[in-house]
């Protein structure tokens, strides 16, 4: 997950305007509204289908580089948009009927894809997970489901159309257009998979990174595994870039050989270049590779 500014993509115009179509369903769900009581037997919310258009799927891509907002995973042609603010409920306040009037405001809608955005039968995986229990993962189908779906647990005030703000909620989710991840989240080194991890010491800065990992299954099987392919590729540069270096050093080094190693590293940014896949986790890894590296010829 990474930061994204939204102010450099503008707002698409079936929603701006709004269309025809937009503005109709806006009209009926907030009649539909007027009498809807979530905790009604059988209760369902008004279906929402004018969200969605051409021209906002296409904003999002552009915004995203065809991205999933919160694991950076390609989307190639199977995008969600997604509603921060759930359209139809909200797990945590079963009373709440969800942030209906937001169903059609840009600010609240991300692409993401769909083991992300929905509930889905997924493995998890820590930094103690070995090759032999990630191999039986593969084929043991999961028992637990994962994936945001109607998820926004908040630590202020919960808005309702008719009450509160939007401004006073204070969501533990993160939102990579409001708020830049790089201080919540980290990945491990430590293991063999690349498993992303709270940063923060704060309290409630490490409440929101943990939230956000787990309520977007940023360890599940298949994400971990896509993940750990680009972190091999890092580490094996990595590797022969200290190589290079020490036998240069060895051979008694100069400053030109230094310089040399640190454009290799510089070379290798290229991976996380906005249309990549899993930026965070590359531009995390190659900082503190520079480091190590700038230690090791310290020495």
């Amino acid at each position: 997950m990474r930061f994204v500014n939204r102010e450099t993509v503008d707002e698409p115009d079936s929603l701006k305007t709004p269309s025809v179509a937009v503005k109709a369903e806006k009209d009926a769900a907030l009649i539909f509204y007027r009498t809807y009581d979530p905790l009604a037997e059988d209760a369902k919310g008004y279906v929402f289908v004018n969200y969605n258009g051409y021209d906002v799927k296409a904003q999002l891509k552009l915004l995203f580089d065809n991205k999933c907002a919160y694991c950076e995973s390609d989307l190639g042609d199977n995008l969600d948009v997604e509603h921060f603010r759930p359209k139809l409920g909200v797990t945590e306040d079963p009373a709440h009927p969800g942030y209906w009037w937001l169903a059609h405001t840009w600010s609240n809608l991300l692409p993401s894809c769909e083991p992300c955005n929905r509930l889905r039968l997924q493995h998890l995986i820590t930094e103690q997970t070995t090759v032999e229990e990630f191999s039986a993962f593969l084929t043991t189908k999961p028992k637990q489901s994962y994936g945001k779906a109607n998820q926004f647990p908040i630590a202020g005030a919960r808005a309702l159309y008719n009450s509160g703000k939007i401004e006073d909620e204070k969501p533990d989710l993160i939102d990579p257009t409001q708020d830049d991840p790089q201080p919540f989240l980290k990945w491990s080194r430590a293991g063999h998979y690349s498993v992303v991890l709270a940063r923060a010491d704060g309290a409630e800065e490490r409440k929101r990174a943990l939230t956000t990992i787990n309520a977007f299954a940023l360890n599940r099987t298949n994400l971990v595994r896509n993940r750990t392919r680009t972190l091999s590729t890092l580490r094996f540069q990595a590797e022969k870039i200290i190589e290079q270096l020490g036998k240069n050093m060895d051979q008694g080094g100069s400053q030109e050989h230094i310089n040399q190693a640190l454009v290799r590293v510089e070379q290798i940014r290229r991976f996380q270049d906005a249309d990549q896949e899993f930026t965070a986790m590359v531009k995390d890894f190659i900082d503190e590779f520079t480091q190590e590296l700038l230690s090791y010829v310290a020495r």
